[in-house]
């Protein structure tokens, strides 16, 4: 795994803002910086790394030195004796040379996990302000639209008292004006949702209204070939990359279990006194693991089995998901350009009421014909949200490749 991996904190908010537009840069971009500097998970997270970390560090010491005293008892005629040692235990060298880069593996693993919090609240919040941006646009839409509406019902409440339409009409009209309103509430209602959800995700410190108020361009994502993405992925994924760190720390255990019928050896230095003699020399003793050792290294083999397999599944699944995300994103894209150039919600609400003005549709007729053409820019609405969704879930990892 590349060393830039284990840096992914420091850019991280640069993996989920790449190739924006300037003035949708600048806004996500501020969301982003600060909920990355405020948000507890990821100072948790950061937290329990640095925790694991040094736990990590104290598994592979050298047993402390062990001190025995002794007092012994004797017959008057003989006397009391004691004796007093000092013994060092060790294990093989060899193991704990496989220790430490099993550890190592360990350490990168642990980097890993921490990248993936980082990773999953920046990318969440970066998706929150996506479903920002469609909802500023749904409301500027449907703004439009009761204010036209209620300049309508306006002008014909002036027809109506000069006699000149129905108040069925009116009350049409009024229907209208009410539901357009209905509509503006719940999408203004729903747009305080997620600026409270990107104000929890800050700790709850408040985000500049006017900053999320504005926020109506989606961002330019590059559309790169299919193999770059999964080469991504593979490359620089912190949770493909924390299984795979750890299924090389389970390889290297598995190699250190079967060291683990060498025996262990202490070596120290014994001084005794008896009957006014004193005795002094070094000792030399060793533990022979007949019964400890049984079931250590199968367990070993076997969890060195189940993370290979696990992280080969995960693999699997995720390089599916790209190729699935990547068909989706073209068909998205299709169906864009097709709306787009067929379709300008614009034009044809000014076609339609030059129509009404000219009489040359009904009242009625008008309304239907705008609430099924605001139906259809709903849609493209829809289908651009999810297109960009998609987009920036494929470009998650794009920007590490140049660090």
């Amino acid at each position: 795994m590349n060393s830039h991996i284990y840096k992914l904190f420091t850019i991280i908010l640069s993996a989920v803002i790449v190739n924006m537009n300037s003035n949708v840069n600048a806004s996500v971009n501020d969301i982003l910086l600060s909920i990355s500097k405020n948000n507890p998970d990821i100072k948790a997270a950061i937290s329990q790394a640095s925790s694991d970390s040094i736990d990590l560090a104290t598994t592979n010491y050298i047993e402390d030195p062990s001190i025995d005293f002794e007092y012994l008892f004797g017959a008057k005629s003989v006397g009391d004796k004691w004796g007093v040692g000092v013994s060092q235990a060790f294990e093989w060298p060899g193991v704990y040379i496989k220790r430490k880069q099993a550890n190592k593996s360990k350490a990168s693993a642990i980097t890993c996990s921490k990248v993936m919090k980082q990773l999953e609240v920046i990318y969440g919040a970066k998706l929150l302000c996506l479903n920002l941006i469609k909802t500023n646009r749904q409301i500027a839409i449907q703004q439009e639209i009761y204010n036209h509406y209620e300049a309508l019902y306006n002008n014909y409440s002036t027809a109506y008292e000069k006699r000149e339409i129905t108040i069925l009409d009116i009350n049409k009209l009024h229907i209208e004006v009410i539901n357009s309103k209905q509509v503006l509430d719940e999408l203004k209602i729903a747009r305080g949702k997620i600026v409270e959800d990107l104000t929890a995700l800050n700790n709850n410190t408040p985000i500049e209204k006017e900053l999320l108020e504005n926020i109506t361009e989606y961002p330019c994502e590059d559309f790169l070939p299919i193999e770059t993405y999964i080469m991504q992925y593979r490359e620089l994924d912190p949770e493909n990359n924390y299984y795979k760190k750890m299924h090389e720390a389970y390889k290297i255990e598995n190699s250190v279990s079967k060291m683990g019928w060498i025996p262990k050896f202490a070596v120290g230095y014994k001084y005794s006194n008896e009957i006014g003699d004193g005795f002094n020399g070094i000792t030399i003793g060793a533990s022979i693991p007949l019964f400890s050792n049984r079931k250590k290294t199968k367990a070993a083999k076997a969890q060195e089995i189940a993370s290979a397999y696990t992280s080969q599944s995960i693999e699997n699944t995720s390089v599916t998901n790209i190729k699935t995300k990547f068909a989706k994103a073209v068909s998205l894209k299709e169906q864009i350009e097709t709306y787009r150039t067929a379709f300008n919600f614009a034009d044809n609400q000014d076609l339609l009421t030059k129509a009404l003005e000219s009489r040359q549709i009904s009242l009625l007729d008008y309304i239907q014909e705008l609430v099924y053409f605001l139906n259809m820019e709903n849609k493209i609405l829809d289908i651009e949200h999810e297109y960009y969704t998609t987009m920036a879930d494929l470009n998650k990892f794009s920007i590490l490749l140049n660090h």
